[in-house]
């Protein structure tokens, strides 16, 4: 990658999630930072008390040019803030996934679950300079309830490395958040069974931007075409979710054909099914399978707003949830998401010859 100075040259950050992984990201942070300065690398270890700080540290290198690569340890939400400090720039971003939820990683084969191989695939990646980064798209969510990022992010504008979510999936990701057990993928479970027993599909207005022709069978939503080559859909859905990648939560396929590196988003919308209906499709969506029901439609857009519906504010009607990314709150709808093509360049090691 053009602009990036040789891996020897340039000094790394690492940042490391405290919490992530019941600990382990601690200890992996310190095989990391010990791996790679016994490999020649100079080593800043950015990591900080809380995550505000830690992002602040980041971007502050960044910004100042000191940073060659920026190393994250722990799970999709150090991503997150991995992607506050890096996606729009020339420094690539590296993922040691020792996580809970290791979405990002895995959708990009990176080892999950073992430091050990983790720093291997890291240093293969910087041994191979330019052709160990690999640049990926990154949606960028922008709007007027966005809560700010942490200091050193750019002001109501977050970015998100794998998908925004809308709907149930938003307020299943909410309720797991405010739970202390059980830990791991069980908790998300738990919270979607909980979420499933006061559901009702909520009311939305999704605005299209640059759909790209279907690519098998058409998605059965009824957009209608708007002004400036947009598109619109209004409706009650269970589920709005804008993915970048293919995997949320975990390991939940929610958009399975979606690829990290084609410009556009995988939107998809679950209309008006009913609780039944909504318990059945949700289960499905750990092997891709809700694809397949009637009510479950992907639209293939550049970009996407999301916003209440005319019905949102109705009499009895439940308060819409906020949207999440990467698994991280970013606040109350309207939302708009665009694909940025390339906007995340990562270490990958190349494929072997």
């Amino acid at each position: 990658m053009t602009g990036v100075p040789p891996p020897a040259a340039c000094p790394l950050g690492v940042v490391v999630n405290p919490t992530a992984g019941k600990g382990r990201a601690v200890r992996a942070g310190v095989v990391v930072v010990d791996t790679l300065r016994a490999a020649g690398h100079g080593v800043c270890d950015l990591s900080a008390g809380s995550a505000e700080l830690a992002l602040g540290r980041a971007r502050d290198a960044v910004d100042r040019g000191e940073l060659g690569a920026l190393v994250v340890v722990g799970g999709d939400g150090m991503v997150h803030l991995g992607a506050q400090a890096v996606a729009g720039t020339t420094v690539p971003l590296g993922v040691v996934a020792v996580g809970t939820g290791n979405d990002f990683a895995c959708t990009l084969g990176l080892p999950v679950g073992d430091p050990g191989a983790g720093c291997q695939a890291l240093r293969a990646a910087l041994d191979a300079g330019r052709h160990g980064v690999r640049p990926v798209d990154a949606a960028h969510v922008s709007g007027p309830g966005l809560t700010p990022a942490p200091p050193g992010a750019a002001g109501r504008v977050r970015w998100v490395a794998g998908a925004v979510s809308a709907g149930l999936d938003a307020a299943v990701n909410a309720r797991a958040n405010a739970m202390l057990r059980p830990r791991g993928s069980a908790r998300y479970t738990l919270a979607a069974v909980r979420e499933l027993l006061g559901y009702r599909p909520w009311s939305y207005r999704l605005t299209f931007d640059g759909v790209a022709p279907a690519e098998g069978p058409p998605h059965g939503l009824h957009l209608r075409p708007g002004p400036a080559g947009t598109a619109t859909w209004t409706g009650r859905a269970a589920l709005v979710t804008a993915a970048n990648g293919p995997r949320i939560g975990g390991g939940i396929r929610v958009a399975p054909h979606a690829r990290v590196d084609d410009g556009y988003l995988d939107v998809v919308v679950a209309t008006d099914l009913s609780r039944p209906g909504a318990a059945a499709v949700f289960p499905s969506m750990f092997a891709g399978a809700h694809l397949r029901a009637r009510k479950v439609h992907v639209v293939r857009a550049r970009a996407v707003t999301v916003e209440p519906g005319p019905d949102a504010w109705a009499s009895g009607e439940r308060a819409l949830p906020a949207a999440y990314g990467d698994g991280e709150r970013l606040g109350p709808l309207p939302l708009r998401v665009e694909a940025r093509a390339g906007a995340l360049r990562v270490l990958v090691p190349p494929p072997a010859a």
